[in-house]
């Protein structure tokens, strides 16, 4: 029998939600939340500091989300904000040596969990699942695009 389009959406929020939980739950071993998981992931992967807002833009976060974050990880020593040398009215963020060591440590953690989890798939379904998450991505960007500008969908 044929889901209904609220039954694959009903579903597809019990997914979302079921793997932001796993994720907050691993990072949570780790005593820190998913946002910080996330920059810091990022940030172990630059070879320069990274502008507060390129850590919006490329983790999809508010301004405000990763002031939080940021104050959270000086906080505890793993990071400090510099002004940047290229743009003196703009400030970077930079992992301290005990960040760079943590974030390294749980990076290279995330990823075998990760190629673990996706090791119980198989070629197929990750080649449908990145192909499929990443459509859904776009039609929503998209939709929400022609709302904001007051355009009929197609």
């Amino acid at each position: 029998m044929a889901r209904t389009m609220d039954e694959v959406l009903d579903q597809y929020y019990e997914s979302w939600l079921g793997l932001d939980a796993v994720y907050e739950k691993w990072a949570a071993r780790y005593g820190i939340t998913f946002n910080m998981l996330n920059i810091l992931t990022l940030l172990d992967g630059q070879a320069e500091p990274a502008a507060q807002s390129e850590l919006c833009r490329r983790l999809h976060l508010s301004k405000q989300t990763v002031a939080s974050v940021i104050d959270s990880l000086e906080k505890r020593g793993m990071a400090v904000r510099r002004v940047s040398e290229e743009d003196r009215r703009s400030r970077v963020v930079c992992l301290t040596e005990a960040g760079s060591a943590f974030a390294r440590e749980i990076s290279t953690a995330l990823r075998r969990f990760e190629l673990d989890a996706l090791a119980r798939l198989s070629a197929e379904e990750r080649a449908a699942l990145v192909d499929t998450t990443h459509k859904l991505w776009r039609s929503m960007a998209d939709a929400l695009a022609q709302q904001e500008t007051g355009e009929s969908a197609p």
